[in-house]
């Protein structure tokens, strides 16, 4: 099983875009139109405030959720999961392989109601158990969630026996 979330980063990606895109847009036409008090009583000023502390609200909440694009693969005798933060500045690229009969589990780490949670995979190693670092599952729909997760529990079950 395959779970590649390209569209949905690119989906997500583009609405930041146009967000920005449609607040430059705004403003320029409340500051610069020569139309004045476009509501009675409230400055075209104030109103270019007020879109862009609701576009700063916006990316604020975007940069809370911390999306990963994720890349999920098990048909191999490899458990794949590829991830990177897609952000302006991100060059850093990480990829986990685990030999499916090395894999002891996963935990999950949620915060604010699942707004923003992670998965921490588990290795069995000669020391005992590995944890690699928490990729950031805030991206994957409930049904892309629900699979992955279902996935590792079947694979952990199969490495019990």
């Amino acid at each position: 099983m395959i779970i590649d979330i390209k569209k949905t980063i690119l989906k997500k990606n583009l609405g930041k875009l146009f967000a920005l895109l449609f607040l430059v847009l705004v403003i320029c036409l409340l500051l610069f139109l020569p139309v004045n008090d476009l509501f009675k009583g409230i400055k075209n000023s104030l109103l270019a405030i007020f879109f862009a502390f609701a576009y700063v609200i916006y990316a604020f909440y975007e940069s809370f959720r911390n999306y990963n694009y994720i890349y999920f693969s098990d048909e191999s005798d490899k458990i794949i999961l590829r991830y990177f933060a897609p952000t302006y500045f991100t060059s850093k690229k990480n990829s986990i392989e685990i030999p499916k009969k090395e894999f002891a589990g996963y935990t999950l780490k949620s915060f604010f109601m699942r707004y923003r949670e992670s998965i921490i995979l588990l290795k069995r190693s000669g020391k005992g158990l590995a944890k690699y670092p928490p990729v950031s599952i805030t991206a994957l729909s409930p049904e892309e969630r629900t699979t992955l997760l279902m996935t590792l529990n079947r694979i952990k079950r199969e490495n019990e026996k």
